[in-house]
């Protein structure tokens, strides 16, 4: 009893770390099954790894915060298509590995009863392990599940950023600010 020191089990967290893979992004195929289309995406996150975002084709961009991440999956456990059809829509190509292994499931859930699921479809299997591995580790990372005051303001400037750029110069022409492309002021010559 006396031999018991304080602190000894204690844990010290590491802050989130966002690997190369994921910071540079991944070509991805994201399929809508409500509307049963596949859109040839862009997935990313961001340097600091507060938000999950992806690009289409058209630079449309759209984010999903980390900490909304509940899970992510890959292999057996992903939702696939039961038409025959829709399943060879899927597997245009018959890129390398099988389909299970390369869907790439993200659960998010704003509350137990709201659960959607984003599904991607990655080019090879290992892609998407590895982007599954890291997501998850990413999303389950106490420090980023209990920001402190730094950490949120940091994210809610980092959101209005990687939003869309014509969202945020339209606010700023709506001011009256500088927006765009601007010119260097005299105090900077």
């Amino acid at each position: 009893m006396a031999s018991a020191q304080p602190g000894v089990h204690a844990l010290k967290l590491q802050p989130p770390a966002v690997s190369y893979t994921l910071r540079t992004g991944s070509n991805f195929m994201k399929w809508d099954e409500d509307l049963s289309t596949v859109t040839p995406v862009t997935l990313r996150v961001d340097q600091h790894g507060f938000y999950l975002h992806w690009t289409d084709q058209n630079k449309d961009t759209e984010l999903l915060d980390v900490t909304l991440i509940k899970d992510v999956r890959t292999g057996r456990s992903t939702k696939t298509a039961k038409e025959a059809k829709l399943r060879e829509l899927l597997d245009a190509g018959n890129l390398v590995g099988r389909l299970e292994n390369r869907m790439l499931t993200v659960v998010t859930a704003s509350d137990l009863v709201n659960i959607s699921q984003l599904i991607f479809i990655a080019s090879q299997e290992d892609e998407a392990k590895v982007w599954s591995e890291d997501l998850f580790a990413l999303c389950s990372n106490l420090l980023s599940l209990n920001l402190n005051r730094e950490q949120s303001l940091l994210k809610a400037i980092v959101r209005l950023f990687s939003s869309d750029r014509k969202r945020v110069e339209n606010a700023l022409e709506s001011c009256r600010l500088p927006y765009g492309r601007v010119r260097k002021g005299f105090w900077e010559e």
